[in-house]
């Protein structure tokens, strides 16, 4: 486990729930707008920093042969399919499905339980809503091992050549959809773009290895410059076009933050270190599924008891309980889960 990159998890993770929050519902899109509704930027970080951990923890092995392909992919069903389905039930419970399901609604259903829903335009936000970046993760993990050993093992200049263009696409289509209204699918939800955030993340870690440190740097002023780079880049991209921020704008500044704490020799690693800082991104994964459900929650639940609650109430009970039903999921659900599914079928 990497600490400091592990707290940064929940960092994060809250920024989404921040965005989701709709705490100035009545004002004019401007700065201080901005600053709570671009927490959407926290996606690219997850999709940068699983590329980047999954070679971490996998690369070397898959290619030694110490890990197989088939433990690769239990884990990871292991890790995301216990608490993507009890989210899913959950949404369907809000949403009263099963009281008048039509086959076109069971057909949704089996999209979302298989998370297939982010390559179909119009799908990704139906029940559990977030859950469309899970689809985009099981897409990546999907590709990880041909990743790895047609990329990082061979280094097959096809393949390398492939996603260099892909990158180049990428970036041409932020330009030519500044203005479609299809540039949020194509762009932010889209896996076969989004997997070059992925890519990005496993290319930084290798790039990583062939670092060696420097006694002589001041790893607690990289930090900050890390972190003063990324805040410069969300404070900017209030001037930036939505199909850029939607995809390439946030490449450099989550890429240096994630090899700056991966290295773990400043001040702020070890603040980020502290038990109770990992423990919060130990758990959130569950915070994150289960953020934009429990805001609809607590919402319902005040307007039904006709309770007078400010917004900034409402981001407190909602913050708290997300808190608490992540902390279950994770400590009750998800790791007694991980841990039978990957014991009884990694073998």
């Amino acid at each position: 486990m990497i600490k400091p990159l592990t707290s940064l998890r929940f960092v994060f993770a809250f920024l989404v729930f921040m965005s989701h929050m709709n705490l100035f519902p009545h004002e004019e899109p401007g700065f201080l707008w901005h600053l709570f509704y671009e927490g959407y930027a926290g996606v690219s970080f997850f999709f940068m920093l699983s590329g980047f951990i999954l070679a971490y923890t996998y690369q070397q092995r898959l290619i030694d042969g110490t890990a197989t392909v088939r433990s690769f992919y239990v884990a990871r069903i292991a890790r995301i399919y216990p608490l993507h389905l009890l989210a899913l039930f959950v949404a369907l419970f809000f949403l009263q499905f099963f009281k008048h399901p039509s086959p076109a609604d069971f057909f949704d259903l089996g999209i979302n339980t298989f998370l297939l829903q982010s390559f179909i335009p119009g799908q990704e936000f139906l029940f559990n809503s977030v859950s469309w970046s899970l689809s985009d993760e099981a897409f990546f993990y999907a590709l990880f091992p041909l990743i790895v050993f047609s990329t990082f093992r061979d280094r097959r200049r096809g393949t390398i050549l492939f996603w260099s263009v892909l990158g180049c696409v990428i970036v041409v289509s932020a330009y030519l959809l500044r203005n479609h209204p299809w540039a949020n699918w194509v762009l932010y939800i889209n896996p076969l773009f989004r997997i070059f955030d992925f890519l990005l993340g496993i290319a930084l870690y290798n790039l990583c290895l062939r670092w060696t440190p420097r006694p002589h740097i001041s790893y607690t002023k990289l930090e900050w410059l890390a972190l003063l780079l990324l805040l410069a880049a969300y404070g900017l991209a209030f001037f930036i076009p939505e199909s850029f921020r939607q995809s390439v704008w946030y490449w450099i500044p989550m890429g240096l933050l994630i090899a700056t704490f991966y290295f773990h020799r400043g001040a702020i690693s070890r603040f980020l270190s502290h038990r109770l800082f990992v423990k919060l991104g130990d758990i959130s994964f569950a915070f994150y599924l289960f953020h934009f459900q429990t805001i609809q929650g607590v919402r319902i639940v005040l307007d039904h008891l006709h309770l007078p609650v400010s917004l900034s109430g409402e981001f407190c009970l909602a913050f708290m309980a997300t808190l608490v039903i992540a902390y279950i999921a994770h400590q009750y659900i998800e790791q007694p889960l991980n841990r039978l599914i990957r014991k009884r079928f990694s073998s």
